[in-house]
């Protein structure tokens, strides 16, 4: 096989953060969607590629890599323009400092709010969500005052902390601001109430050449 097969779910965060890349780079590739409710992920084929069973999973000739993270580094290293880990060592360690502290403390109360609004559960989890909201807010301020200062988190280029962060954020916002969450009064949504900062900087996310390619289906 020859050329990229990118493996994936519509409205996943891991998958977003891929697909986003590949616009970033401008690669193309073959897309394998999968349908979580149905867990078409789990088929014998892809346990062949990737027998955890989960998605993304990118495939080029006999290479396949896991994990959004390592895609991105595999990504970066094999089409190194433009460069998302930076081009300095200043710059890669700002970058790996932003995504390091996301994946260490936001990711645990994203789910606790998405998880169970999504399912239809706000009303009967409403203290756990009220809880992780609360965990979120001062994080949250944390980097919309760094996006106050700088255009995006790692400075003024666009780099792999902004795609690996990006998702995420906005499943929580789209999580946020339905009716049910909103009846909660968790203060997160929407962004230009609360965080203008992200706000602006989202609108810069949005902005990147195909986009809406990589935008999750599911959800237009």
């Amino acid at each position: 096989m020859n050329g990229y097969e990118l493996f994936w779910i519509s409205g996943s965060p891991p998958c977003w953060r891929i697909m986003l890349a590949m616009e970033v780079k401008g690669l193309d590739y073959v897309s394998t969607r999968f349908d979580n409710a149905k867990g078409e992920q789990k088929n014998p084929e892809f346990l062949k590629i990737n027998p955890s069973g989960h998605v993304p999973a990118l495939r080029n000739a006999d290479t396949v890599v896991c994990e959004s993270l390592a895609i991105l580094a595999y990504l970066d290293a094999a089409h190194p323009e433009p460069p998302l880990f930076g081009e300095t060592a200043d710059e890669t360690g700002a970058i790996w400092q932003q995504i390091l502290q996301f994946d260490s403390a936001m990711p645990g109360p994203i789910r606790a709010i998405t998880r169970p609004v999504f399912r239809g559960r706000a009303a009967e989890q409403a203290d756990t969500i009220r809880e992780a909201a609360d965990t979120l807010r001062p994080q949250l301020t944390a980097l919309n005052a760094q996006l106050e200062a700088t255009a995006y988190l790692a400075g003024d280029t666009l780099s792999a902390a902004d795609i690996a962060l990006y998702p995420p954020l906005m499943q929580l916002m789209r999580a946020a601001g339905r009716d049910d969450a909103q009846a909660l009064d968790l203060n997160l949504s929407p962004l230009t109430d609360h965080f203008a900062g992200i706000a602006r900087w989202s609108e810069r996310i949005e902005a990147i050449p195909g986009y809406d390619r990589a935008y999750p289906p599911h959800w237009k």
